[in-house]
């Protein structure tokens, strides 16, 4: 069964020959194994992992920033004033350019699931206002937030059509909704500001035959039926140190599909080789096992994580988390 087929199964409830996978790290530990392996995308290369995130080049205005630990920080927001961003300029979404990664991915790698990563409007103005500027934002500007969201949005679903017709094989919607606690916003207010506009994009997905993925980091047990809703086919990355997988497999399970599970703040970087064995195996058991509807990912494993435990990882997915 090849990587682009064993997902697909897997996101249909159906138990392929094994769980397919996919993880992240950070960036700076990624460029360390890019620069020893020698492919952008070694861990299909040298790992066989079934999934490849593919970008859209379209350049949005952001904020000024710094780099910092491997993270992006805003220092400020791009505007002050709402009217200035009437005429801000956006990207061009007709523009070749703007589909090249997507073209090389699915050039290089017709065998692999290509999921399109994609941002709704909230994520795209906070990245130009700030987020704490844009909480305060939508109660005081709702009208110049949805004005900038459609703009952008308009922009997002001329390139999601474009991308389902030269042969992505999901969607994979991304916005950071909840805390370590909960929710970030109010459900009404995620449905309005990033979900509404996420469900025009979905839309499009679907009308390909396209499943749809969302992810947002955090406790997102109150987001789930939001998803739901929407009609998500899949949540990354459920993180198990903030949400009980069993819990979701036994209230969402027959819904939602994971892409996640895997605990890459605890187990990962900092158990033994054997705890990342157990921890995988005990995923594989609840999410996997019942229907198949379970692709490995995590969200990113940190700096210090030996690469004993990345192996370990991988061999425990590849060798005894199967079906047959």
């Amino acid at each position: 069964m090849d990587s682009k087929t064993r997902v697909l199964t897997a996101l249909a409830h159906r138990k392929p020959d094994r769980v397919p996978f996919n993880f992240w790290m950070d960036r700076r530990l990624m460029a360390r194994y890019e620069e020893r392996i020698g492919h952008r995308h070694w861990r299909v290369t040298h790992y066989g992992a079934d999934v490849i995130e593919t970008f859209l080049g379209l350049d949005f205005p952001a904020a000024p920033s710094i780099e910092r630990d491997g993270t992006t920080w805003h220092t400020g927001p791009l505007f002050d004033n709402w009217s200035q961003a009437k005429d801000l300029p956006l990207p061009d979404p007709r523009s070749d350019g703007a589909y090249a990664l997507v073209k090389a991915d699915l050039d290089e790698f017709p065998d692999r699931a290509i999921i399109l990563d994609c941002g709704t409007p909230f994520g795209i103005i906070a990245h130009m206002r700030t987020y704490e500027r844009l909480y305060m934002d939508l109660v005081d500007y709702p009208e110049e937030v949805h004005r900038l969201a459609r703009r952008i949005a308009e922009i997002f679903e001329t390139a999601v059509d474009r991308a389902c017709r030269m042969g992505i094989t999901a969607l994979y919607l991304m916005e950071d909704l909840a805390t370590t606690r909960g929710l970030a916003l109010s459900g009404p207010m995620i449905r309005e500001f990033s979900l509404d506009y996420g469900r025009r994009y979905a839309d499009i997905a679907r009308r390909y035959g396209l499943p749809v993925l969302f992810h947002s980091d955090g406790c997102v047990t109150d987001l789930l039926p939001l998803l739901v809703e929407i009609g998500v086919d899949a949540v990354n990355p459920l993180q198990p140190n903030l949400n009980d997988p069993a819990a979701f497999k036994k209230q969402f399970g027959h819904k939602l599909a994971l892409y996640g599970g895997l605990d890459n703040c605890f187990i990962i970087p900092d158990g033994t080789p054997k705890d990342v064995r157990d921890h995988v195996l005990n995923v594989f058991d609840i999410v996997g096992r019942p229907d198949g509807a379970l692709i490995f990912s995590s969200h990113d494993i940190p700096l210090h994580t030996p690469e004993a435990n990345v192996e370990m990882l991988v061999q425990t997915i590849k060798q005894e988390c199967r079906y047959a």
